[in-house]
């Protein structure tokens, strides 16, 4: 993918999320062919953009190949929460851990292992609502979703947890409910089993070459499946000691 091409994609994408108009598709001469692609465009959205960055949502354990989409600081609210249903109209909804740096990791430091990792980060319970700037989520090419970052809409924070460490997160016991309706329970069920080994890839990767200043969080992916809410749903979340989370949608 060359210059002209990624500057395209940035500008469609960026005209989207700022319209809240879905894009059919992007052209062919901007069509990402590889994560590095995507994450160019990612990058250049953000300077098109004026948005700063609070944090990444991760997907992958393998230092070479895991993939990260930055979560705009607007788009961090706080539980309980009320949002807009036009401005994440997707309305996908998922529990999950994100990990918060108690201090800066430089660009270039990429020796890590859980010991460390655990000695810097504090825990904490989110809820990810996942929407996208195409008019179909489901039928996009993944490297499209990854330059979209990674179809995060927002995400909703609850109270980071001082005593996370001694929390067994492979069997951490999750509850997801919308307006009353439990849609996702169970002890576990983190595609990955500990949520760490996606943060550990993402910190320990040559391509990730970016500063992460003190405050950045990383969010691992879900406990509960990708589940759909509707206009007007409450979604409330339980992640066992974490402590329960909520977040409503506007008609």
């Amino acid at each position: 993918m060359n210059e002209a091409g990624i500057e395209r994609a940035a500008q469609l994408l960026n005209a989207a999320r700022s319209s809240l108009r879905l894009l059919a598709a992007l052209p062919e001469e901007a069509r990402p062919q590889s994560f590095a692609d995507a994450a160019a465009v990612q990058d250049r959205v953000l300077a098109l953009s004026g948005e700063k960055v609070a944090g990444y949502k991760l997907a992958g354990t393998d230092p070479a190949s895991v993939m990260w989409g930055a979560v705009l600081a607007s788009r961090v609210f706080a539980s309980p929460a009320t949002i807009e249903a036009d401005l994440v109209p997707l309305l996908g909804v998922e529990l999950e851990i994100a990990f918060r740096l108690d201090r800066e990791v430089a660009a270039d430091d990429l020796d890590w292992d859980a010991a460390r990792f655990d000695s810097i980060v504090t825990a904490l319970p989110l809820i990810e609502i996942v929407d996208t700037r195409f008019a179909s989520y489901r039928s996009t090419p993944l490297l499209h979703r990854a330059a979209d970052f990674m179809s995060n809409g927002a995400v909703v924070t609850g109270p980071a947890l001082a005593g996370w460490r001694s929390v067994d997160l492979e069997r951490l016991p999750v509850r997801l409910s919308l307006s009353g309706r439990v849609v996702a329970e169970g002890i576990g069920g983190h595609g990955d089993g500990d949520p760490r080994r996606t943060a550990l890839a993402f910190l320990a990767a040559p391509a990730r070459r970016r500063r992460l200043p003190a405050g950045t969080f990383l969010t691992t992916g879900t406990y509960t499946g990708l589940q759909f809410a509707e206009r007007g749903d409450r979604v409330e979340a339980d992640a066992g000691p974490f402590g329960r989370l909520e977040v409503s949608f506007s008609r």
